[in-house]
C-alpha cells in the first residue's frame, strides 16, 4: 500500500445546503471571491478577452457593492489571526483572490484596491514569469504575449504594499497533460500523464509535483526574499497527495473552486472560492456574499454498466459512447453511475477493471475516458461504481464462506473475505488506484457488502471473532445465543461500513478535486428497511448507513422483490425509509429490467413509479440499467417525472 495512505487527512464532506440561510453575515465566516484578468475596454478594445475575464467597470460596481451592502474585504493574515483567536473577523467579511499573475492586477486592480483600501490575493505562476521580456508564455492551447503578464520587478514592488499577498498558482502546473491513450487533456496537478511508452508511475508523479511545489517556494525565495504560504490551485484541480507536498513545500493553506461559505475554524488546507466571469450579475454576486446560493440539492441519477460502452472495435466503441453522452445530456439528469469494473457474465463479481491498476486484468483503458467526457460534455457528476468485496482474483484466495457448507454460497456473490490482512490491503490499493488513474467526483459501493447470518465462517474470519470481538470461533456457537447473534450481526455491519470508509480514503488520496465534493453512496437491499430482522441476512443498517454515507442507495426494486402489489410495495418502503433517515441522504434505484424474465420494464412503468414515490416524499431517484444502446428506457416517456429542468421548473 502506497506510503500516502499514512498521510492521509480526509477532506471535510459538506452535504448541499436544502435551504437558502442568510449566514454569510455571521462573525467568522468569509466569502472568497475568484477574479482573473481584468480589461479596460474602452481605453484597449483590441484586448483578446478569455472566460473569466471581467471589465474594469464591472470590478469597479463590485467594489461597490460591497461598500453599499457592508461587507468587508480583508487579507488572509486577518483570516489567520482570527483562526489563532488574535483578532475576530468582522462581520460581512470577504477575501479577493486574483489567478494567473495577468498584468491588469498591476495596472488596474491594484489602482482600485489602494483608492478602496481593499485587500487582494495575487496568483502567480511561477514558469510564467521566468519566460523572458518579447517572448510567448503558452497559456492553455494558445499563447500570449509575455507583457500580459506581470513581471517579478513589480511583484516586489506588489509585495511591499500592505494590501497585497503573493501566492503561488504552482510553478508549471497551469496547464493540461495526456491523461489517458485518448488524448483527454487533464489537469496537470492530478493526472498522471500517459504518453505511448505508458502512464506515468507513482513515484513519478509524485517527484513532478514535488519538484513543482520546491522549484516555485525557490523561485519566490530567489525573488521575493520568502516563500509563498498559499497555493492557489490551477483549474480548482488537486489531490490529497498534491495537498501534502504542497505542505511539505510550507504552502499549507490552499484554494480550491468548491463553491461554499468559508468559516474560519475550517481546515486551511481546502478553502471554497466562487468563481467569477463577466456574466455574474450583481444579484448573484450579492446571493453568494450572503450565502443564499441554492445549490442543485436534487439527485436524478441513471446508472450505467460500462460494459455496454466497451467494444474490441474501436470504432464501434466511439459510437457507443457518443449515444450515451448525448442521450445522458437529453436527460436533465444529475448524476451517472458508472461501472469501474469489468462483468461479461452478469454475476456482479469484478473479473477485470476499467482502469491500469495493481493487482487484476484491465479489460480496457476506459473509465477515465467516459468518466471525462460525462462530466465536460453532458455536464453530471460521475460517481465510480466499485464493489467492496466482489474481486475474483481467482485461486490461491480466501473467498467468503458460508458456515452451512463450508464453502463460498453459490447464491452471494463470490467475495475475497474481509477479514483476510491481504485481501484487504489488494482491494484498498484498487481504490487508490482507481482514485490516481481516473477523473471522477464521487464513489458508490456496489451490493456486494453483505454478509449473511452464517457468514463469514473463513478461517481468518473466525479468528478475528475470537481476537477482536471476544465471540466463539464457531458460527453454530454465535447462533446458539441470540443476545451474542445480534451483537455479532452490529459488529459485521460496523465492521463493512468501516472498510468501505477506508476505501473512499484510498481512492481519494489521488483523486482530483475539482468543483465538486467528494461524496460516497452504498447500495442497500430494501429488505433491510421493511423487515428489521433482516440486519442479520445482510450485515446492513438504514440507520448507520445514514450516519456513514452522503446517500444510501436502497434498490427500490418490486419485481426483483416479487412485489404482489408494487404500488404499495414502494409506498411502504418510501414511508419506512423516511422514517428513519432524512429524505436528502436517501435514493430511491428503480429497476427497468425485470430480471425474472430478462425483460424490459415499460418506460411508461417505470415513469408511474417514480410519480409514486416522489409523491410519497423521495425526491433522489434513478434507474438501473440503462440501455443506451437499444434506447430504453424512452427519455421522453420519462422525462415529465425525471427531468431536473421538469423539476425546477415544478419548485419556480
Amino acid at each position: 500500500m502506497s506510503k500516502w495512505i499514512a498521510a492521509l487527512l480526509a477532506l471535510s464532506l459538506i452535504m448541499p445546503a436544502l435551504a437558502s440561510t442568510d449566514t454569510g453575515s455571521e462573525a467568522g465566516k468569509f466569502s472568497v471571491i475568484s477574479y482573473h484578468d481584468v480589461v479596460d475596454l474602452e481605453q484597449s478594445p483590441d484586448t483578446k478577452v478569455f472566460p473569466q475575464t471581467i471589465t474594469r467597470q464591472l470590478l469597479v460596481e463590485h467594489f461597490n457593492l460591497f461598500a453599499e451592502l457592508g461587507f468587508h474585504p480583508v487579507s488572509y493574515q486577518q483570516i489567520i489571526d482570527a483562526r489563532e483567536g488574535r483578532q475576530p473577523l468582522p462581520e460581512k467579511a470577504v477575501l479577493l483572490t486574483f489567478d494567473d499573475g495577468y498584468r491588469s492586477f498591476y495596472d488596474i486592480v491594484y489602482p482600485l484596491l489602494k483608492l478602496y483600501d481593499y485587500p487582494a490575493i495575487a496568483a502567480v505562476v511561477g514558469s510564467w514569469l521566468d519566460v523572458p521580456a518579447g517572448e510567448l508564455v503558452t497559456y492553455g492551447e494558445t499563447t500570449l504575449p509575455r507583457e500580459r503578464f506581470m513581471s517579478w520587478s513589480q511583484l516586489r514592488e506588489l509585495q511591499q504594499s500592505s494590501l497585497v499577498e503573493i501566492a503561488s498558482h504552482t510553478y508549471d502546473l497551469h496547464k493540461g497533460l495526456i491523461g489517458n491513450p485518448f488524448g483527454n487533456l487533464q489537469p496537470a496537478a492530478t493526472t498522471s500523464a500517459w504518453s505511448p511508452s505508458g502512464y506515468e508511475s507513482e513515484s513519478e508523479y509524485v517527484a513532478r509535483i514535488r519538484n513543482d511545489m520546491q522549484m516555485t517556494r525557490q523561485r519566490f525565495e530567489e525573488e521575493l526574499g520568502k516563500g509563498p504560504r498559499i497555493m492557489v490551485w490551477p483549474y480548482g484541480a488537486y489531490s490529497n497527495v498534491a495537498l501534502s507536498l504542497a505542505r511539505e513545500a510550507g504552502m499549507s493553506h490552499t484554494f480550491s473552486l468548491l463553491g461554499h461559505v468559508n468559516n474560519v475554524n475550517d481546515d486551511p488546507k481546502e478553502m471554497g472560492r466562487f468563481l467569477i466571469d463577466q456574466e455574474t450579475s450583481l444579484e448573484t454576486l450579492e446571493e453568494i456574499l450572503t450565502d443564499r446560493i441554492w445549490e442543485r440539492n436534487v439527485e436524478r441519477i441513471v446508472h450505467v454498466d460500462l460494459d455496454y460502452v466497451h467494444d474490441d472495435d474501436e470504432a464501434q466503441q466511439a459510437l457507443n459512447l457518443d449515444v450515451l453522452l448525448d442521450r445522458v445530456k437529453k436527460q436533465g439528469v444529475s448524476t451517472v453511475y458508472l461501472q469501474a469494473y469489468a462483468d461479461d457474465d452478469g454475476d456482479g463479481v469484478a473479473e477485470a477493471l476499467y482502469f491500469p491498476n495493481r493487482h487484476m486484468p484491465m479489460k480496457a483503458d476506459l473509465f477515465n475516458r467516459v468518466a471525462w467526457q460525462l462530466k465536460k460534455r453532458a455536464g453530471v457528476n460521475v460517481y465510480a461504481w466499485m464493489p467492496i468485496m466482489a474481486f475474483d482474483l481467482g485461486e490461491g484466495y480466501q473467498y467468503v464462506e458460508d458456515g452451512r457448507h463450508g464453502h463460498p454460497n453459490p447464491d452471494y456473490y463470490r467475495r475475497l473475505s474481509p477479514y483476510v490482512e491481504k485481501n484487504r490491503v489488494i482491494v484498498t490499493e484498487i481504490y487508490e488506484d482507481l482514485g490516481r488513474m481516473a477523473k471522477f467526483d464521487s464513489l458508490l459501493f456496489h451490493d456486494d457488502g453483505l454478509l449473511n447470518d452464517f457468514e463469514d465462517a473463513s478461517p481468518d474470519a473466525l479468528q478475528w471473532y475470537t481476537r477482536e470481538w471476544n465471540l466463539p470461533d464457531s458460527i453454530a456457537m454465535i447462533q446458539q445465543n441470540e443476545e451474542r447473534m445480534a451483537r455479532w450481526t452490529r459488529l459485521k455491519t460496523q465492521f463493512l461500513i468501516d472498510f468501505t470508509l477506508e476505501l473512499r480514503d484510498a481512492a481519494d488520496l489521488y483523486r482530483q478535486y475539482d468543483n465538486e465534493r467528494f461524496l460516497t453512496a452504498r447500495n442497500m437491499y430494501a429488505a433491510v428497511v421493511l423487515e428489521p430482522e433482516s440486519e442479520a441476512w445482510f450485515a446492513q443498517n438504514l440507520e448507520e448507513f445514514g450516519k456513514a454515507y452522503d446517500y444510501t442507495s436502497i434498490m427500490a426494486m418490486p419485481y426483483m422483490e416479487e412485489a404482489s402489489d408494487a404500488d404499495l410495495w414502494l409506498k411502504r418502503l418510501a414511508s419506512e425509509a423516511l422514517r428513519r433517515v432524512p429524505a436528502e441522504r436517501l435514493v430511491f434505484e428503480l429497476q427497468a429490467t425485470d430480471w425474472r424474465d430478462q425483460s424490459q420494464v415499460p418506460s411508461e412503468t417505470l415513469a408511474h413509479w417514480m410519480q409514486v414515490i416522489r409523491s410519497e416524499g423521495i425526491e433522489n431517484y434513478g434507474y438501473y440499467p440503462d440501455d443506451f444502446i437499444t434506447g430504453h428506457p424512452d427519455i421522453g416517456v420519462l422525462r415529465r417525472n425525471f427531468s431536473l429542468a421538469n423539476h425546477l421548473g415544478e419548485a419556480r
